[in-house]
């Protein structure tokens, strides 16, 4: 792949597929946890990560190269277990907010990871919930990302100059 960002997604599915085994479901985020009411349920297995490219500002350098700052975004979705309450019994509580421990794991393997050697390293900036109107939990996490993009930059070519010929003068004596 050409892409950085085809590169990123790919090596942020792998990185979290190799790390993150209680994570079934890695994907690009296309909408599939939309909350919309007339949706039964989202076409992915959950606990799911959803991987999506925002806000990415690009500054020129010289010679046609720049710099790219962005977020990533990846919204973690879990389907509902049980209540949490605390008159519910411990071992059900446990397993209704185990997701927290997901995501722990999830900012563990990623915060201060780098994803390629031209790519930067990740650094979380913030965790949200999404308030939703039906069950299902999904856990919102943003990473900051810079990298220097040196894909249409100037290249500098080097071209051999053959040695210039001086003709020999010959001086009477």
């Amino acid at each position: 792949m050409n892409s950085p960002f085809a590169n990123l997604f790919l090596a942020i599915q792998q990185h979290i597929q190799d790390n993150i085994t209680a994570i079934n479901y890695i994907d690009q985020d296309l909408g599939q946890l939309k909350n919309d009411r007339n949706t039964v349920r989202p076409s992915v297995t959950f606990p799911c990560a959803l991987i999506d490219f925002e806000d990415f500002n690009f500054e020129s350098l010289a010679e046609n190269a720049q710099t790219a700052k962005g977020t990533i975004v990846l919204r973690l979705g879990f389907a509902p277990f049980s209540n949490s309450s605390q008159s519910t019994p411990t071992n059900y509580i446990e397993s209704a907010i185990s997701y927290y421990d997901i995501e722990w794991d999830l900012h563990k393997a990623l915060h201060g990871w780098s994803p390629g050697t031209d790519l930067g390293y990740l650094t979380r900036t913030s965790v949200c919930t999404q308030k939703r109107s039906d069950t299902i939990r999904v856990r919102e996490i943003r990473y900051s990302l810079a990298f220097e993009d040196y894909s249409t930059a100037n290249t500098i070519q080097q071209v051999t100059v053959p040695a210039a010929i001086t003709p020999q003068i010959q001086i009477p004596v």
